[in-house]
């Protein structure tokens, strides 16, 4: 019986946890794309006007670049997190969800960049 209880536990882990990683690794690709497609910004102005991302340069740029960058790399780590404690007895998800979050906002900064 508990037998049972136990793989259907890790069946509906299973089910969730597909569900949400594959959001966070849509946020995750999106985000790396972002950050590559708007690099020129970190090496400031070619000339008056920068027309290689398709916006002038503007000193804010970096900087949103930087905040994007960190919460990539703190939505990265929180997604590795938790799919090697995926098997582990113990909490995993919150690792999984809160990778959602610096994700997402992630997101919210890069769309913040032109």
């Amino acid at each position: 019986m508990e037998d049972a209880v136990a793989g259907r536990e890790l069946a509906l882990r299973g089910v969730v946890g597909v569900l949400v990683a594959v959001v966070c690794a849509a946020l995750l690709v999106q985000n790396l794309y972002l950050l590559l497609w708007w690099s020129s910004v970190l090496t400031g102005p070619d000339g008056p006007c920068d027309f290689a991302p398709a916006a002038c340069w503007q000193p804010h740029q970096p900087v949103w670049w930087g905040v994007t960058a960190a919460l990539t790399v703190v939505g990265a780590v929180s997604g590795a997190m938790a799919v090697r404690g995926f098997r582990r007895a113990g909490l995993w998800w919150p690792w999984l969800f809160g990778a959602m979050g610096p994700l997402v906002a992630g997101a919210f900064a890069a769309g913040q960049i032109s």
